[in-house]
């Protein structure tokens, strides 16, 4: 049964994803020395927000002649909007999130996949609901403009049942989500981690669908790009490093993402079954981890951007490709073979 308590947890979560933060008070911290780069991103997204606290806390910058400014944002529209007004030079961005800035034109270009990420199709438990199937007549409630919309629509249409007709998709906020859920005012709604993991860990929710290919990817402002490839690259070379110290140190990552709001209600054991669906948050060797967008991540953006044009949440279809580079990537995974990158010689800056 969900007591109060989780309700009101349930909100805290959802209003901190919600919320968005003014550019002008961001959170930032600092590295000490090296080439600068100002790096937005927010405290909810598993695996990516866990490569940041050690990019923050870490010498890792620092060894590869960086000095990180860690920009502290909501969600990616935020982040959108540091990159697109040179605020910030590079910035997590979910695959959708990526997708339009590229059917706005905005001078952005993706650079790397970052992390993955479980979205899924739920159940509230009082529904009685079991299977996609059992869909059909109901209403399912989640935001729109995300790529779990799109993942949820998918998952209806390939169980045979048809968006609008067979099932209605309503629109609605994090929190006013998460209050109905923990409210049980709503059979079905589609979401993403942490929070699919924490509705399932409280017994509101089951997952009946999941996905886990969404990508978290980095998105470089353009003027960044062109003026410091090199610097991006050593910025992509640190970026699997961290990536790779956070696998070797579940324990320890986790416990630095939730020193600061929202994450501070996500307990522990939620995290960790929400991260472990990135296969790299289990990387066994350095040579698991890889910053280039692969063939499939690059198609599957074009199938979001597809989605959202037929969805009207995008003005213009983009040409995805023409937007994605994949050159320094694949040159900071080249160089970063040859580095020998041994995890245990890392040093903690700050706890």
């Amino acid at each position: 049964m969900t007591s109060g308590i989780s309700r009101r947890r349930f909100g805290q979560l959802a209003a901190g994803l919600a919320a968005s933060l003014p550019l002008a008070m961001p959170s930032v911290l600092r590295a000490q020395e090296g080439d600068v780069v100002r790096m937005c991103w927010f405290n909810t997204t598993t695996v990516s927000a866990q490569i940041a606290h050690v990019l923050m806390r870490t010498d890792i910058p620092a060894r590869n002649g960086l000095k990180m400014e860690m920009i502290q944002l909501a969600a990616s529209p935020a982040i959108t909007e540091a990159l697109v007004s040179g605020a910030g030079d590079v910035g997590t961005l979910s695959d959708f999130a990526a997708v339009t800035t590229m059917a706005i034109g905005a001078p952005v270009t993706t650079v790397a996949s970052q992390a993955r990420f479980r979205s899924a199709v739920l159940a509230t438990k009082k529904s009685g609901i079991t299977s996609l199937a059992d869909l059909k007549g109901k209403q399912v409630y989640g935001t729109f403009g995300i790529t779990a919309f799109q993942n949820a629509q998918d998952a209806v249409l390939k169980a045979g049942l048809t968006p609008g007709k067979d099932v209605t998709f309503v629109n609605v906020g994090p929190a006013e989500l998460a209050d109905a859920v923990g409210a049980q005012r709503i059979d079905a709604f589609f979401s993403y981690d942490p929070f699919v993991s924490y509705f399932e860990s409280t017994g509101a929710a089951h997952v009946i669908s999941q996905n886990v290919t969404p990508v978290i990817v980095l998105a470089a402002n353009n003027r960044f790009l062109q003026q410091k490839p090199d610097v991006l690259k050593r910025l992509l070379i640190a970026n699997s490093e961290a990536l790779f110290f956070a696998a070797q140190n579940n324990d320890l990552v986790n416990g630095w993402f939730r020193t600061l709001e929202p994450a501070k209600n996500i307990p522990e054991p939620v995290l960790q079954k929400a991260s472990s669906y990135d296969p790299a948050w289990s990387a066994k060797s350095f040579s698991d981890i890889r910053a280039t967008l692969s063939p499939e991540q690059i198609a599957q953006m074009e199938a979001l951007a597809k989605w959202g044009v037929d969805a009207k949440l995008l003005p213009r279809l983009p040409d995805v490709p023409k937007f994605i580079n994949t050159a320094i990537a694949a040159a900071a995974d080249k160089e970063a073979a040859a580095l020998n990158f041994d995890v245990k010689s890392v040093k903690i800056l700050r706890a």
